[in-house]
C-alpha cells in the first residue's frame, strides 16, 4: 500500500512503495480506453456543464465539432489538433485555483472514470506490481485526473498532460501535450533506462511509447493501432465495438 505520497519534477506526484530492495522494471499503461471505458473528455464536459455554463461548454464544442470528422479521415493532424483542442477546452477554466482543478479531477475520477474501470486491465497491473515492477499511468489526460486515477490504484505514478499556474491560477496546458514522442520523453525523464517490461495502449498516440516495450499490447485497439499492432505482431486484448452513428 502507499506510504508516501511527494511532489515529483514537472509538477508530476509519485505515490511511492517502500520495499527491501531497488525495483528496477517499469511497466507502462494509457489511462483513456486502456484502463477505463470512460472518457476524461467527457467528465470534464459533464463537470463544467453542472458546476458552471452549460451554455458556454456547448458553443465551445460546437466551434469545434466540424475538426474532428476532418481529423478521422486524415485532413487534419490528429496530435496539432488534440493540442489546440486541449489548449481551448483548459482556457475555459483559466484563472481557477488549483484546488479546484483537484476537486474536479477527483469528481471525474469518481463519476466518470472508475466506474467504468476495466478490471482486467488493472489486474494486470496488480500483478506486474506484485512480481516487483513500478507501473506508470502515462496519459495526455490532464495531470490532475491522472493523478486522480493513480490514487484509487496506489503505488503507481501519475505522468499526464501538466496544467501551468500563475501564482495559484490555472494559467493554461504546458506544451507539449503528453502524447505520441512526449510520452517516451517524460518517462524517460523519471526512469532513464530502467527497461520497460511491458506497455498497454489503444489508439495510435500510444505507438512510441509501446515500441519502447518489450512486450507491446494493444488494448481494445482503435483502428489504426490495431492495423499497426497486427502488421507488426504485438499482442492485443480485445477489440474496439465501432456502431453505427
Amino acid at each position: 500500500m502507499p506510504t508516501h505520497a511527494g511532489r515529483e519534477p514537472f509538477g508530476y506526484t509519485f505515490y511511492r512503495l517502500q520495499t527491501k530492495r531497488e525495483i528496477m522494471t517499469l511497466v507502462v499503461s494509457d489511462l483513456d480506453g486502456t484502463l477505463t471505458t470512460g472518457s476524461s473528455w467527457r467528465g470534464l464536459r459533464c463537470y463544467f456543464q453542472k458546476h458552471y455554463s452549460a451554455w458556454t461548454y456547448n458553443l465551445f464544442f460546437l466551434r469545434w465539432l466540424p475538426r474532428f470528422p476532418l481529423m478521422k479521415l486524415g485532413l487534419l493532424d490528429k496530435q496539432k489538433t488534440m493540442t489546440a483542442w486541449m489548449q481551448a477546452e483548459i482556457g475555459l477554466l483559466r484563472g481557477e485555483p488549483s484546488q479546484a482543478l483537484n476537486e474536479m479531477a477527483e469528481v471525474i475520477v469518481v463519476e466518470e472514470l472508475w466506474p467504468e474501470r476495466r478490471v482486467d486491465m488493472l489486474a494486470k497491473l496488480d500483478k506486474h506490481r506484485q512480481s516487483g515492477a513500478q507501473i506508470a499511468i502515462v496519459s495526455s489526460a490532464y495531470q490532475p485526473i491522472v493523478e486522480a486515477f493513480a490514487r484509487r490504484i496506489g503505488g503507481v505514478r501519475a505522468i499526464g498532460s501538466r496544467l501551468m499556474y500563475e501564482g495559484d491560477r490555472l494559467a493554461g496546458v504546458a506544451l507539449p501535450i503528453n502524447s505520441f514522442e512526449r510520452k517516451v520523453e517524460n518517462i524517460r525523464s523519471f526512469y532513464k533506462d530502467s527497461p520497460i517490461i511491458a506497455a498497454y495502449g489503444d489508439t495510435i498516440s500510444d505507438i512510441p511509447m509501446l515500441e519502447m516495450s518489450r512486450n507491446p499490447i494493444a488494448v481494445y485497439p482503435d483502428d489504426g493501432l490495431r492495423r499497426v499492432a497486427e502488421a507488426r505482431g504485438w499482442r492485443m486484448m480485445g477489440r474496439q465495438i465501432t456502431l453505427c452513428s
